[in-house]
């Protein structure tokens, strides 16, 4: 999120930045974690994963670029990293000269499967909010058994279960990793 704010930063009278935190835990939990980065953009919370849905994502971080007139002009679902060079120079070039930024869809694609465990998502949430986290985690975790990619739930779980790895200082993307590998999902 630093990274974002540096480039909102300079180019903040082109573009306008929002980020959306897919985050079941909901206000506090997010609010903690970002009102200590001093962001200047504003941050939503979705925490039914309604934005997955509706565009067709089962991982982050993604961009989707509006243009002024409120049309996407441009996705890329997955991978979407600003420290990326790659990344930030399309950006870049997109803000600047106004240039196409190709839609790229990862290997994470919205399918069957993500819309069965996104359903499991959902069929947790009451149990979660009513405080039975053992409950709602075994739904969750049918659904990574039923969409292993979908990270979205993934993270969800991870986040209830480890919150130390996303609610204090940077995110550790080599952590997850290393739990994708210890869990052999993938």
């Amino acid at each position: 999120m630093p990274v974002w704010q540096d480039f909102y930063d300079k180019y903040s009278q082109k573009v306008s930045i929002i980020s959306i935190a897919i985050d079941l835990q909901g206000y506090e939990k997010v609010n903690d974690y970002v009102s200590g980065l001093n962001l200047t953009f504003p941050t939503l919370i979705d925490q039914k994963n309604i934005t997955g849905d509706l565009y067709g994502f089962k991982a982050i971080p993604n961009g989707i670029l509006i243009d002024e007139n409120g049309d996407i002009v441009a996705k890329q679902l997955g991978n979407f990293d600003i420290r990326k060079v790659e990344i930030r120079n399309k950006l870049e070039k997109w803000i600047i000269n106004d240039q196409n930024f190709k839609d790229q869809i990862s290997e994470t694609k919205f399918t069957s499967r993500t819309k069965k465990s996104n359903q499991l998502l959902e069929k947790g949430m009451p149990y979660f909010q009513s405080g039975d986290i053992k409950t709602a985690l075994e739904i969750w975790k049918q659904g990574i058994k039923i969409d292993p990619k979908n990270y979205i739930v993934r993270k969800q779980v991870w986040a209830i279960e480890y919150p130390e790895k996303f609610y204090s200082g940077e995110i550790n993307y080599q952590w997850q990793k290393e739990q994708i590998d210890l869990e052999s999902l993938d």
